[in-house]
């Protein structure tokens, strides 16, 4: 079964398809934050406004984690990547013609929406593809996103330098839509495995079978709560309570790493490094992602317990890559603990993932709706992000106590993930 998921020349197209996609999901955060101070020079707006309209669009591809669980369910992951595409592209054009805060917030919207509709799909077709070697899966896809906090951010800041910056907008949504490309590529390995079955066992009957004359009285009421519930991951965290502490860990780690990417470039500049220096040292916190997550490939798919461990040691170096940025003032230094805060911070994204995997055994809706709920405790990180950094610089005229605060989360996060399943048979 390893080899021949490793031979399938199907499976290594979506491996393709779905590298190019992490490219720009990441990459394009990362981006974003170049655009912070021309944001806030052209639209006249606070620090603390534009680090929370992109912290909107880092966190809204993820809070719709509910939705990407149902589409994944009903919709081919083709169709889904190929829309992306689009709606990634017009989201970096309208952001070009952006007049004010909420126009620019709605542009940012749909860009987010854009980057986030396909995510689940993508993984539940990975999943289908490389069940075995999942977490090569996973290392490989998620490597995208490093090359991709890599090269969008100074290809950025040579388009706003050589083009302007509106013209460096349209530029991102005319690369954004080659993931129309990469989506048109997707086939699942047997088309049976995306069928949905005539009907869905409900967690809740795990209590106790209800007979035929309850559910003829009350099944369409609890037909329709049964579904919201299981859009928001309720069942799926009641069959397994320890997934609400491993959510909570990414959740706390996803505010220091959206908290980092959204603010390392106007933290350098605020330091008076020129703006490509900056740039450059997104650059190099991609490189260090790149390196975690190819290292990813040496470990794979192993136990629970070796992954949460992997996440605890990530944890714990991110935390202390943050907190000692206030103290550090040499460029050589700066730069030094941008490449390892893009290590320690970048490299858990496919070890969450495999985590997820690992408890929730189950390939088919159950891990659908688990990897969305992951996504919404990401999203919810994102959201908090730039609102926390960017306010207290606004009020303080500093970074540091941003900073000293994403490390605090960081390190929670570590804690939490110490919590291991009732029943480890992992």
């Amino acid at each position: 079964m390893e080899h021949s998921e490793l031979k399938s020349v199907r499976g290594w197209i979506v491996i393709a398809s779905s590298f190019l996609f992490t490219f720009f999901q990441l990459g394009s955060f990362k981006a974003l934050g170049v655009f912070v101070p021309k944001f806030q020079e052209q639209l006249s707006i606070g620090v603390g406004a534009v680090g929370s309209i992109i912290s909107f669009c880092g966190a809204f591809r993820f809070l719709i984690g509910p939705v990407q669980s149902r589409l994944a369910n009903v919709v081919s992951a083709r169709v889904l990547a190929m829309v992306s595409g689009i709606l990634t592209g017009l989201g970096y054009i309208c952001s070009a013609f952006s007049t004010s805060g909420i126009t620019l917030a709605l542009s940012m919207g749909l860009l987010s929406l854009g980057l986030g509709a396909p995510m689940v799909a993508y993984i539940k077709i990975g999943r289908q593809c490389f069940n075995v070697n999942f977490t090569l899966y996973s290392s490989i896809t998620f490597t995208g996103g490093a090359v991709g906090m890599m090269i969008l951010p100074p290809l950025s800041e040579f388009f706003i330098q050589t083009y302007g910056t509106q013209m460096a907008l349209i530029l991102l949504g005319a690369l954004s839509f080659n993931l129309c490309v990469g989506g048109a590529l997707l086939k699942p390995p047997d088309e049976t495995l995306t069928s949905r079955p005539a009907t869905r066992k409900n967690y809740e009957q795990l209590d106790s079978d209800r007979n035929d004359t309850s559910l003829a009285t009350s099944g369409h009421i609890e037909a329709i709560l049964n579904t919201i519930l299981s859009w928001f991951g309720v069942y799926a965290m009641r069959k397994r309570p320890v997934l609400f502490a491993y959510y909570l860990a990414f959740l706390l780690w996803n505010i220091s790493l959206a908290g980092w990417i959204i603010f390392l470039v106007p933290y350098t500049i605020g330091l008076g490094f020129p703006a490509q220096q900056a740039s450059f040292m997104s650059t190099l916190g991609g490189v260090g992602t790149l390196v975690g997550r190819i290292i990813m490939f040496a470990f794979p798919d192993q136990t629970l317990n070796s992954h949460r461990l992997q996440f605890m040691m990530l944890s714990i170096g991110g935390a202390a890559s943050i907190f000692l940025y206030p103290f550090v003032k040499a460029y050589w230094l700066f730069a030094t603990l941008s490449f390892f805060a893009g290590l320690f911070l970048g490299t858990p994204v496919p070890v969450a993932m495999v985590m997820i995997k690992f408890v929730v055994a189950d390939e088919g809706e159950d891990f659908a709706e688990a990897t969305g709920l992951l996504h919404t405790s990401y999203g919810i990180g994102t959201l908090v992000a730039g609102p926390i950094v960017g306010s207290i610089y606004d009020i303080t005229g500093s970074y540091h106590i941003g900073f000293f605060i994403m490390a605090a989360f960081e390190a929670f996060a570590a804690i939490l993930a110490i919590a291991k399943p009732k029943a480890d048979t992992c």
